[in-house]
């Protein structure tokens, strides 16, 4: 397996959360199709995939304009997120291990933010689930940001909150759109996918 390797001149890392820290894309997924059947809408996996790190609210607004029809997105955003935690609630988070390891080997030597789109409630029950919430100075999510990922929003104010200028910031990220967010940042990115 690759090594990640940080380089010196390095001061903070950003890590995205679920499929980044926390191996819960599967679940996410489960609580989407929920909603979309619900709609009326069959909710490919591959769309899924494509939408990583994006906004509940957002997905449900590009989707729906794409479709044609009419939602209320933040009632069906919150809706999915009380879909996730059940679902959280049943089973234990597991962790993206290689990833997690250096949040392991880095906590309390750099400082350290979660950069998600999602909400604080579900932020603090997946870092929770994986004994990892006292791990992250800083955690941003969907509802402290006026524009999610790929808009480079989240992860700058990660860097403000960890006072932390952009190009000494490393991002850990395993969507596009959240790739493409920490490059418009400024900062250094790896895409984790290469490495689990």
């Amino acid at each position: 397996m690759k090594k990640i390797n940080i380089p010196a001149q390095i001061r903070g890392l950003i890590f995205d959360m679920d499929g980044t820290v926390a191996d819960t894309m599967p679940t996410h997924y489960l609580a989407w199709k929920v909603v979309f059947d619900e709609i009326g809408y069959d909710f490919t996996e591959k769309e899924f995939y494509e939408l990583a790190g994006v906004t509940s609210v957002e997905i449900l607004e590009k989707i729906a304009n794409e479709h044609g029809f009419d939602v209320d997105a933040q009632h069906y955003a919150d809706k999915k997120d009380q879909e996730y935690l059940k679902l959280v609630a049943k089973g234990e988070v597991k962790p993206v291990e290689p990833i997690f390891n250096i949040v392991k080997e880095y906590f309390g030597k750099l400082p350290m933010a979660i950069g998600t789109g999602n909400n604080d409630e579900v932020i603090e029950h997946t870092l929770t689930g994986l004994g990892a919430y006292h791990m992250f100075d800083v955690k941003v999510g969907a509802d402290q940001v006026e524009n999610g990922k790929p808009d480079p929003e989240t992860f700058l104010q990660c860097a403000i909150r960890m006072n932390i200028e952009p190009q000494y910031c490393m991002v850990f990220e395993d969507g596009n759109p959240g790739i493409e967010a920490a490059k418009r940042a400024g900062m250094r990115v790896i895409d984790v996918r290469e490495y689990i």
